[in-house]
Formats: C-alpha cells, structure tokens, sequence
C-alpha cells in the first residue's frame, strides 16, 4: 500500500487509506473523535476502579462495624475474655482475609491492646480505599476534560469544513 498527498479539487486527501477523499477538517475531526473515544474509555475504566475501591471501602467499614458489636461487651483483660476475643476474631477471619487483611492469629487470645491495634488496621484500610478515592477523581476529571477537548476541537472541524463547503459552493 502506497500512503501519498492528493489533491483533487481543492480537497486534501491521504489516498490509499480510510482518510482518501475528506478534508483535511475532517479527517482532524475523525482523529479527535477517535482520541475523545480513548479518554472516554479510560475515564470509565477510573470509575470502574472508583466504584471497586469504594465497595471495598464499605465492605471493611461493615466488617470492623460488626467486629466491634460483638467484641464491644467484652471489656477486661482477664484469660477468659482474652480468650473470647479471639473466638470472636476467628469467626470473622474468612470475611476478613477475603478482603485483604493480614489474619494471621487472630484465633488465639488477644488482649484489648491487641483488638485495638487489629481494629485500628481495618480503619485505616477503609481510609486509605477512601484516599485512593479522592485521587482517582482527580483522574477521572482530567480524562473528561480531556474527552471534552477533543470532542469540542472536532465540533470546531466539522464546522470550519462546511464553511469551507458552504464558501466553495457560493463560488
């Protein structure tokens, strides 16, 4: 396939491609409607990963909240209520290592101490899911600045075409 320069009629073309024929107007149009299309692509790819981080974010909010009903009435320090808490910890540990926490003795005694520290983890995923959240949305809103732009720049080269038209055909 040969790719060269014509020109018929006043009208630029790439012959042996899909652009043979248009306007140079247009076939800029075409491109930043293919280029729009990509930043819209990815912009739906941020939302996507959005929605998985903010589930993931409710979902470790829902656990610890449910953590902390049941461990919430068990308030000393003694054997027994060491020993309780990590009951109480074991049947959780499936729920919890299947969203990505580190469960590794949890069904063994545990002091408060302990269930504290266990407990302040879990919050601090849920935050960061959130964290990762807002800068995702910084993402998300330059793909759809940038989806505009291109769309808005293909806008003006269909208009500035049939100008060019609408001024070829008066002549």
């Amino acid at each position: 396939m040969t790719v060269s320069a014509v020109s018929t009629s006043g009208v630029n073309a790439i012959k042996g491609t899909e652009f043979e024929g248009m306007s140079i107007q247009m076939m800029a149009a075409m491109v930043m409607l293919e280029v729009g299309a990509t930043k819209k692509k990815e912009a739906e790819m941020k939302i996507s990963d959005m929605k998985g981080q903010n589930d993931k974010a409710k979902a470790l909010n829902n656990l610890l909240d449910r953590m902390n009903a049941k461990l919430g009435g068990v308030t000393k320090d003694e054997d027994s209520d060491k020993v309780t808490r990590g009951v109480i910890l074991g049947t959780f540990m499936k729920e919890a290592k299947d969203l990505g926490i580190d469960v590794s003795g949890w069904n063994s005694s545990k002091s408060s101490e302990q269930v504290r520290a266990i407990t302040s983890g879990i919050q601090h995923m849920a935050e960061n899911c959130n964290s990762d959240n807002q800068t995702q949305m910084v993402k998300l809103q330059d793909f759809m600045g940038q989806y505009n732009s291109f769309i808005s720049g293909a806008s003006d080269q269909v208009k500035n075409a049939n100008q060019i038209l609408q001024g070829l055909a008066k002549n």
